[in-house]
């Protein structure tokens, strides 16, 4: 058998960064040097996250989440095989079949010492765990297994299980279930609140400004709370968001609201409550998004995409329930339905949900600034507010154009749905290709090219004074949906990407900062929408306000093009990633203390 070091390797480091630990995923090996002078060399496999730690030559540890069986070789030539158990777990296994670390499924790390028996046999024994290590095994086949295939403890062939664990499958769930109704709560409100305000007395300016008030309280609480995030614990933001929701919701339906003997008062207290609907559904959603993403981190298109999805279908159904309950009951019982549905999601997510971070994790709490100072977050940033802008432009303005063209109200009424549900629907499909061909910016030029086509299609002929049908808007506006889901939901992945690349360690701190820039981009869009779209149509008419959409749409395809061949001939297409540049280039300024005092 090879020789891997002492029989205690454990006492061999004390501890050793996640940044350094998860490494990149070229599969090169960076040096670095302790204050000792002894040496840790670190390689990354090429399917990540799968990272193994040399010392002196010789493996030490190995932290893998391999999804197959992959061989690898030491700088002394010992064969390493990193598999799958058949309990979920990863092992990193030596030539000799000796076990040196146990990964699990949360990817926690489970030190081993080796023992040396006198038939020079080594078997691993766990510390500070209450399992044993299974035996030794023999030594594994060489060469890589397919992916239906796993090993078990024994080494035994077993078939391959769901490639998502318990805890992504309970995460997904109980995202899905608060992202619905909470943006149900939201949206209830659209039918019959203007109709209760207009019999009060109250502007129509000052209804959409109730209404625009949420967007803003939104926007800024998103940047806040995906700071906050690492700091307090994803689940608490999650849970808190969706039990300050339900409350609002029950309070706004509440008797003093509709009592209210004053114009004054009802406005300001309509105000308030949205003001804080807002920050709840902010806490929501940007903990939703914040946790799918990290808890997939080879799958954040599509668990997004998923969030997206729940929100489109939510604000096409919103309306309708809080319209059939509105007439069925009156004002107050949509509220306290809806505010009576999220609040007992917050019960059973307090069952359901994972943990997913504490407050021990505030160091690790994302910059905005260093994520700011990426250019191509900025762009992604701006695709993102022109995709949601123009959709929401379409809400004060669409409905008024389909009436002169002599559409009935139910065939409005389904226009819109399928502008809701076929951005959500595609939004998985533009997030699956995303991930799987890791193409998101090529994704958003398609979609900016297609949406700006799209409208100026039907913008033009009004221009012109060309006569329009009902059939072009018929045609449009669903193909539109899927045009703006193309161009918004690939933003997330390229964010997230392009901050990876520049070097800042992947997690919950990076993954919550991105949620809250881009539900802020979201958020600001949907409040700048309403409000150009609906000043446009007023003084110029319905197709200056669709060609303003088109225009905007061709500036996010004219920009992210000409930003994309200057990021490759002066970016990325001439220098490595920076986690490898400054791990190889810099190795001294990345000292770490491997050895335990003595």
């Amino acid at each position: 058998m090879s020789p891997v070091g002492n029989a205690n390797i454990s006492s061999k480091w004390t501890s050793v960064r996640r940044k350094i630990a998860a490494g990149c995923k070229d599969g090169k090996i960076r040096t670095y040097s302790d204050k000792t002078g002894e040496q840790l060399q670190v390689m990354s496999g090429p399917r990540f996250p799968v990272s193994h730690l040399f010392f002196d030559g010789e493996t030490i540890v190995s932290a893998a989440a391999a999804k197959y069986h992959d061989k690898y070789h030491t700088t002394v030539d010992n064969d390493v095989f990193v598999s799958n158990a058949a309990d979920g777990t990863c092992r990193c296994i030596l030539k000799g079949g000796s076990t040196l670390l146990g990964v699990g499924r949360d990817r926690s790390w489970t030190a081993m010492e080796l023992q040396t028996h006198e038939n020079g046999n080594m078997e691993g024994t766990q510390k500070n765990a209450n399992s044993q290590v299974p035996s030794p095994m023999e030594t594994p086949p060489r060469g890589l297994a397919t992916p239906e295939e796993a090993v078990d403890a024994d080494g035994d062939q077993q078939p391959a299980k769901s490639r998502f664990t318990s805890h992504q499958i309970a995460t997904i769930v109980g995202t899905i279930l608060a992202a619905f109704t909470n943006m149900m709560a939201f949206s209830v409100i659209t039918v019959f609140y203007p109709i209760e305000a207009k019999k009060r007395g109250i502007s129509q300016t000052v209804i959409g400004m109730v209404f625009s008030v949420f967007s803003l309280s939104y926007g800024i609480g998103s940047l806040l709370i995906g700071k906050m995030i690492p700091i307090v614990g994803a689940r608490f933001v999650f849970l808190a968001g969706s039990f300050f929701t339900g409350g609002c919701n029950i309070l706004f339906g509440h008797r003093f609201i509709i009592d209210m003997p004053t114009i004054a008062t009802f406005t300001g207290f309509s105000f308030a409550i949205r003001i804080l609907e807002g920050l709840g559904s902010a806490a929501v959603l940007t903990a939703s998004t914040a946790i799918v993403a990290s808890v997939f981190p080879d799958d954040v298109g599509k668990a997004v995409s998923l969030v997206e999805t729940t929100v489109g279908c939510s604000f096409a159904i919103g309306p309708a329930v809080g319209g059939l309950l509105y007439h069925a009951a009156g004002f107050r019982i949509p509220f306290f339905v809806l505010g009576g549905i999220v609040l007992s999601t917050v019960v059973v997510n307090c069952f359901l949900m994972p943990n997913q971070g504490s407050g021990n994790e505030a160091e690790e709490s994302g910059s905005v600034s260093r994520v700011l100072s990426i250019p191509a977050v900025w762009i992604a940033l701006f695709a993102n507010f022109v995709g949601f802008a123009a959709y929401a432009s379409l809400q004060p303005t669409l409905a008024i154009f389909l009436d002169e063209l002599n559409f009935s109200v139910m065939a409005i009424s389904l226009l819109f749905v399928s502008l809701g549900l076929g951005y959500g629907l595609f939004s998985v499909i533009w997030g699956a290709i995303a991930d799987a061909k890791k193409c998101a910016r090529t994704l958003i030029v398609v979609g900016a090219s297609s949406s700006g086509g799209l409208f100026l299609l039907l913008g033009l002929p009004q221009i012109l004074h060309l006569p329009v049908t009902g059939v072009l808007p018929g045609v449009t506006i669903p193909i539109a949906a899927a045009t703006f889901s193309m161009l918004a939901t690939p933003t997330f992945v390229d964010m997230l990407r392009s901050a990876e690349w520049y070097g800042i360690p992947s997690g919950l701190g990076l993954t919550a900062v991105i949620s809250g820039l881009w539900n802020s981009a979201y958020a600001l869009g949907s409040l700048t929408g309403p409000l150009l779209g609906g000043v446009i149509t007023e003084y110029y008419g319905f197709g200056y306000s669709i060609m303003t959409i088109a225009c905007t749409s061709f500036a996010v395809l004219i920009i992210t093009c000409l930003f994309g061949i200057w990021e490759f001939r002066c970016g990325k297409g001439r220098r490595e990633p920076r986690e490898a540049f400054s791990s190889e280039d810099n190795s001294n300024d990345q000292e770490m203390r491997l050895l335990s005092s003595k």
